[in-house]
């Protein structure tokens, strides 16, 4: 009987060290909300979100092709591949970052707007002054001048 007591005691404290593997960036339903701000001239000034599931929500403020809002359905694996697109760029879970490292300054340039929204409210926010030049903010630019065409909004910003 004592030796079925300790059997019993040594496999439930096998059980409580059992863990479950945390969720990284990519397993999370995260919804990325984009914004651009204004420029000296006539950038489009607009936000956009787009869902795990597809949906997009468009609005348009100023300069753009549609202003107000509109909401389309992508397919999820484009909500996948922007996701795989900003994992570079995103910074940690409940973060606010600035990007940084400007070797030259442009002025009068917009700034972009990145915010990752998990399913518990936690946000993860990346501002972005496009006139911060740098190799990897160039890349950063890059992504972003490709963004409206990648999620499917050209036609509403262009």
């Amino acid at each position: 009987m004592k030796k079925l007591l300790i059997l019993s005691l040594f496999t439930f404290s096998l059980v409580g060290c059992a863990s479950t593997p945390s969720e990284t960036p990519n397993t999370v339903q995260e919804t990325i909300h984009y914004s651009s701000s204004p420029c000296f001239g006539a950038c489009p000034i607009y936000s956009v979100e787009i869902s795990p599931s597809g949906t997009v929500n468009f609005n348009g403020k100023q300069y753009t092709k549609v202003t107000g809002t509109q909401t389309l359905t992508i397919d999820p694996s484009v909500y996948k591949k922007l996701q795989q697109e900003l994992k570079t760029y995103r910074p940690e879970t409940g973060a606010n970052v600035k990007t940084i490292g400007c070797q030259q300054t442009v002025t009068d340039q917009p700034s972009a707007y990145f915010v990752w929204i998990r399913p518990d409210g936690t946000t993860t926010k990346l501002s972005h002054y496009t006139g911060c030049i740098s190799p990897a903010n160039i890349e950063l630019n890059k992504l972003i001048d490709k963004l409206p065409k990648l999620i499917g909004i050209e036609d509403l910003v262009r």
